[in-house]
């Protein structure tokens, strides 16, 4: 009969086209118990109630009434029911004499403990000291509560070390604890075939949008409809913007304003010194200086700027920079500026004694003594040096060293012989 059995199996099996690796990984049965039950041969399960385990589980996972294959083992030869399973539904199990509940199942299966264990007069403390189990455990048992024992697989063996030392034939007691967990996962199964059904109650329409357009497609592409439609909002607005703008006439810069050189200033009248401007000679000037007319200067880093300030001194300098230049100024001996100054710059100088300006190039400044406005310096390329003391404008005599003149000493001259 197990060999008509296996034949059954095998039979539904490939009928579904699926093949035994397919079964085993999706039931979760080892591949070689799945062979021995198509093959008939039950002697190399486990034990009797694993076998039957594994039948009643296969014979669900195929949609083959485990029922009917089951009472083929036991001599009663009943045709098996084939369920058809519809793509969307669960194989549910037909309903069979005992009971189905799994929770029933689990309280007789612990009445009949309960039962041999008072007929034998042993407490619950002495069979925990026998078998080393747990009172909570054994507790759990006796109530038919699965949830409070550490797993199934634990369970099972609590429950075989329990049947054995009451005197019970354990395999009647495991195989209605199998019953039972093969209950537990139907009602599972029910429950979840019910909670599908339900959602498929959607309007057909609706779930053939779904079945050929995912909803994450439809959400992107709602997504890129409304960025579309923000982005063409954004440019309609700033176009209307700058429509509505009235252009302003254009402003001059402030610096320009500042610093522009008016005509008068190149015709001022400088201070009259009684001595006459000469060339200033003997004046040591760093090299480069003077920038080449006939070659573009090199970009340079603006320099900062000072902020004019007020002061009691008697000495106020005030320059603005036309151009490009080397520019030196000493203020009662002390160099307070040295370096290269760029046009539209301005500083001002506050002295006691005396204030020095030196510069590479007398076009590129224009003056301001004690709020007169001297001009510009000089022409383009000129070295000019001015000396302002509260006496008025000092022009620096040239001084000329004189080089001494080394006189050669006479050489002896060698005497002839007549």
């Amino acid at each position: 009969m197990s060999k008509i059995v296996g034949q059954q199996l095998r039979q539904a099996r490939q009928e579904q086209n699926l093949s035994l690796e397919q079964a085993a990984e999706e039931t979760h049965i080892r591949l070689h118990y799945l062979e021995a039950l198509e093959q008939g041969d039950f002697a190399q399960l486990p034990s009797k109630a694993q076998g039957r385990g594994f039948l009643r589980a296969y014979a669900g996972y195929l949609g083959v009434d485990p029922v009917s294959l089951l009472n083929s083992l036991d001599g009663e030869a009943v045709q098996p029911t084939v369920v058809q399973v519809e793509s969307d539904q669960i194989p549910v199990e037909e309903e069979r004499d005992h009971p189905e509940n799994s929770v029933l199942i689990f309280k007789e299966l612990g009445e009949e403990l309960q039962g041999q264990r008072e007929m034998l007069g042993f407490s619950l403390g002495e069979v925990e000291r026998n078998i080393h189990v747990r009172q909570h455990y054994l507790e759990s048992l006796e109530s038919g509560d699965l949830e409070g024992l550490p797993s199934p697989v634990q369970g099972r063996g609590m429950l075989q070390n329990y049947a054995t030392f009451l005197g019970m034939d354990p395999e009647p007691v495991l195989l209605k604890f199998a019953d039972g967990l093969q209950a537990q996962l139907a009602e599972k199964r029910s429950a979840r075939a019910r909670k599908a059904n339900a959602g498929s109650n959607r309007p057909r329409s609706k779930r053939r949008l779904l079945q050929y357009f995912p909803s994450d497609l439809i959400l992107g592409a709602i997504l890129i409809i409304i960025l579309v439609g923000f982005v063409t909002w954004g440019l309609i607005r700033t176009n209307s913007f700058r429509s509505s703008q009235v252009p302003d006439e254009t402003v001059p810069a402030i610096a320009d304003a500042l610093f522009e050189t008016p005509d008068s200033a190149l015709s001022a009248v400088p201070i009259q010194s009684e001595t006459p401007t000469p060339e200033v000679l003997g004046t040591e000037i760093p090299s480069g200086i003077v920038d080449n007319p006939t070659q573009a200067p090199a970009e340079e880093s603006t320099p900062e700027t000072p902020i004019p300030t007020v002061s009691d001194a008697p000495i106020q300098l005030y320059t603005s920079v036309l151009q490009r230049a080397w520019m030196r100024v000493s203020v009662d001996g002390d160099v307070e500026f040295e370096g290269r100054v760029i046009p539209g710059s301005a500083y001002t100088f506050a002295g006691e004694n005396q204030i020095e300006l030196l510069t590479g190039n007398g076009a590129a400044l224009q003056v301001f003594f004690n709020e007169t406005d001297l001009g510009v310096l000089g022409v383009y390329g000129e070295v000019v040096n001015r000396v302002f003391t509260t006496d008025g404008l000092l022009l620096p005599t040239p001084t000329i060293t004189s080089t001494p003149t080394i006189t050669p000493e006479p050489s002896p001259t060698p005497e002839t012989e007549n």
